[in-house]
């Protein structure tokens, strides 16, 4: 049997640049807080928000009803617009700023990465769930999960996720439903810049160097 291909009709009421800017990131987003079991009501803290992963995450944990959104980002222009996304609380990349924020979580989805995860893993809550999806910020320390076995009390667990393990069909599925739920204004496409394939190297440029809330979408 061939293999099923990834396509998927984008409604009439959504723009050819929104469609490349939710298509990758939703799905992502939605079956990494499905990895992470996530569910209604709980907390979740999502390190490294402001990329077009981090902002579908958000948007998806709040459509689903999310008790509290913890966030971190590198400045407060890009907090604030998080907060309008569905973040109820922006920390820095450390995880502090914000006193009212909580000190455990029941989900973390890190697009992150690096140094700092064995830190965010002690901030999981008993039967907390964390998921790296991403390690923009480098490999992680490789003895990171010892906090796991000297507190393993608490039950937390620690998990990757890569869209590539899931079936092609249902990526198709839900990126169709996710399309839909964008016409309604459910979700938002956040579209950083609209420019030409000949400058894809300035925009990879642009997001190694953090100036990229959002997408950068190019066309041909």
């Amino acid at each position: 049997m061939a293999p099923a291909n990834e396509l998927t009709v984008v409604p009439d009421e959504l723009s050819s640049v929104d469609a490349a800017a939710l298509g990758s990131p939703l799905p992502v987003g939605h079956f990494a807080l499905a990895h992470a079991r996530f569910r209604c009501g709980d907390s979740i803290l999502v390190r490294g928000a402001a990329g077009s992963i981090g902002i579908a995450t958000v948007e998806l944990a709040a459509r689903a009803g999310a008790s509290s959104i913890a966030v971190t980002t590198s400045s407060n222009d890009r907090g604030a617009r998080l907060r309008e996304l569905g973040a109820t609380h922006v920390l820095d990349r450390e995880g502090r700023g914000d006193t009212s924020a909580s000190d455990s979580y029941d989900v973390i989805v890190d697009i992150a990465g690096g140094s700092a995860v064995p830190a965010f893993v002690d901030r999981l809550a008993p039967n907390g769930r964390y998921v790296i999806v991403g390690i923009v910020a480098g490999m992680p320390p490789l003895d990171f999960g010892r906090s796991l076995i000297t507190a393993f009390q608490r039950s937390r667990s620690v998990a990757t996720f890569s869209l590539d393990t899931v079936p092609v069909e249902d990526r198709n599925r839900v990126r169709a439903e996710l399309f839909d739920a964008a016409t309604r204004d459910e979700v938002r496409a956040i579209v950083h810049d609209v420019i030409g394939l000949d400058h894809a190297v300035d925009a990879h440029r642009r997001m190694e160097a953090g100036e990229v809330f959002g997408r950068i979408v190019l066309t041909p």
